[in-house]
Order: structure tokens, then sequence, then C-alpha cells
């Protein structure tokens, strides 16, 4: 059976106050009694009482984490790298699927905020149009992070019970792509393979996401002086189907686009399929590049071009942003983590 304070304390003959300080590493009590109340307490397999210390502080050392799609490759090293993070920190993790489900993420927000715990981590759906579920945390003083898709607000409304209040939140903390430069790079990179009717697989408009990356799709374009045609911009959910007739469209074209960028790796699946079936070759008919970490990119033929998103430091950085905050860092911190572009064979038109 574990051990409770009070073993602790009658076996070093010391207080129980004493042993709680020590376990907490408060330096009133000396090093060398702190050591000796942490050895002993490894030696009789003594564990924290959550749910004690929660009523206490009215806080679990527990860290909510709300993601579209918690089985995808992305999100899973994502959620791993918070997960490391949080380990060492002292926190566990609760992860909750939003399924690219507004009312769900909602309801998952509301579900954390019951569960106290001490801060969320969150990746927002393609429904997602208002804030005001994560604005009302600051109330209640959970902190939020976002990442990998952030939010476009530059400040939120805090609901009050005073309409003569009009209190604001600053921007929340997120851990980014360099979304504008990686879509870049990648249309750069296609450009210098020769491909001029470049065209752009989007997912849903209103994701911050998408606009910074259609952005630097159109950066690269006009600083190629090349055109920007409307219709080579299309956009679709996220998931394979809508995003194959969103490829179709383009294929249909009187004309067709030799070269697509998929803004992620459903995206990017997707649109080879659609090539496919198509009857048309990769990359000679129409070269491709998109937006992915999963591995198996190169166990396709032809292999696929990707721009990395760095999910599992993404998920590091985001943790650790948080956790400052939980300890008490008030403004808000925005990190943008590098892509890394890797060209294989579905672009890589020049030999």
């Amino acid at each position: 059976m574990p051990a409770s304070l009070k073993d602790i304390a009658a076996k070093l003959g010391l207080s129980i106050a004493t042993v709680s300080r020590a376990l907490q590493d408060n330096p009133a009590i000396k090093l060398q009694t702190r050591q000796l109340v942490m050895q002993t307490a490894r030696e009789m397999h003594y564990s924290k009482n959550f749910i004690a210390n929660s009523l206490r502080s009215g806080q679990l050392p527990v860290i909510g984490v709300i993601v579209p799609h918690g089985v995808t490759l992305f999100y899973s090293s994502v959620l791993d790298g918070i997960e490391q993070e949080a380990s060492k920190a002292g926190y566990a993790v609760i992860n909750m699927n939003s399924h690219e489900s507004f009312e769900r993420e909602r309801h998952n927000v509301e579900s954390m905020q019951q569960l106290h715990v001490a801060g969320i981590i969150a990746s927002v759906t393609q429904e997602t149009e208002t804030f005001d579920h994560f604005a009302a945390l600051a109330k209640t003083q959970i902190p939020v992070v976002f990442v990998a898709r952030d939010i476009p607000e530059a400040s939120l409304p805090i609901p009050s019970t005073s309409p003569k209040k009009n209190h604001t939140v600053p921007h929340f903390s997120s851990v980014t792509a360099d979304s504008v430069e990686a879509a870049h790079r990648a249309t750069r990179h296609l450009i210098e393979q020769g491909c001029r009717r470049i065209a752009i697989l989007c997912g849903p408009a209103r994701l911050k996401m998408v606009q910074e990356r259609k952005h630097g799709y159109i950066e690269a374009l006009h600083d190629n002086r090349l055109l920007v045609r409307r219709e080579y911009v299309v956009y679709s959910d996220i998931d394979m189907a809508s995003a194959i007739d969103a490829t179709n469209s383009l294929l249909d074209l009187p004309e067709r686009p030799d070269a697509i960028i998929a803004l992620n790796d459903t995206l990017l699946f997707a649109a080879m399929k659609a090539v496919k079936q198509n009857g048309l070759r990769i990359p000679q008919d129409v070269a491709l590049i998109g937006f992915s970490d999963v591995e198996y990119v190169e166990d396709v033929t032809p292999t696929l071009s990707t721009i990395e998103d760095q999910s599992h430091l993404m998920g590091q950085t985001a943790c650790q942003l948080l956790i400052d905050h939980i300890h008490g860092q008030q403004l808000p911190i925005h990190r943008i983590i590098p892509t890394i572009q890797k060209i294989r064979e579905s672009s890589r038109i020049k030999f």
C-alpha cells in the first residue's frame, strides 16, 4: 500500500507540514532535509493525491489538449511532443477530439473548464469562425496556447455581466509553422522546375493557416512575374472526398494546371489519387508538392515532395509556453517553427 505524508513524517521524525513542503521542493526547508524526504518518499512508494491537492488549489495538474484529428500522424506527433514536455514538468495530459466540428470543440472547451485543467492547448476546427468559447476562459484564468492552427483575431471580447465594461483580451500565445515562407518556397521550387500554371489546393478559407499559405503562394507568383489565376485557387473541406472533387475541378479546366500545391497531407494524397484517376502522370503532366509530416510519402509511387511542419517540435514548444503561462507569464508569445522542404519524385521534373 502506498505511503502517506503521515507515514513518511513518522519514519523520519518530522512534522507532516515539513514533509509536505520538502516534497514541494520548498527552499524554506534545508536542501539536505528535502533530499532525504524525497528519497524516503520514493522508497515508500509515495504518490501525490492529485484530487486532494486540486481541492485546495482549485486546479488539477493536468493539461487539456483539443485537436481536430487526433488519429492523424500530424496531430499524434504534436500530442507526443506535448506529453513529453508535460511529463517533465509533472503534468498529465487529457486529449479531446473535435472531429472538425465547431460544436464539439465548444463542448470540449467547456468540459476542460469543468475539469479545472491547469491550461489548454488547442488547434481550431475548419468550422470555427467565432472564438468566444476561448475568450471566456480568460475569466477563469485558464491559459490557452494555440498550436498549428491559430486564430485571426487581434483581440477578443470577454463576456461581462456589466454592459458598461468593454473587456478585451490580447492575442493568445501560439505556435505555428512559417506558412507564408513555406508556401513561397514551394511555389518557387515549382517555378524553377519549369511549371507556369501552378494551382493551390486549399482547405477552408476561414482558417488563418490557409490564408497565410495562399499569401505566400501569391507572393511567389508576383515575384516571378506570373499571373495569379483565380480558377487555380480552389478550396475544400479537409477530407478525402471533398479534396478529390476540388482537384477534379482543376483538372477539368480548359487549361489544366501543370502543378498543384496541397495545403495538408489529406489534400496531398487526395490530389495524387485524383490525378492518377484521370490517367495523368506525376510529375510529367501534373507536379505535386504538399504540406505533410507523414512518413509514408516515401512509400508511394511516385514519392511525394513535402514541406514538413516539424509537428513534434510544435507540440513541445506549445507545452513549454503553456507551462510558462500556468506559472504566471502574462504576455502572449508567438513562436514560428521553421518548415523543412523535401524534394522527391512528384515535383522533380528537371533531372
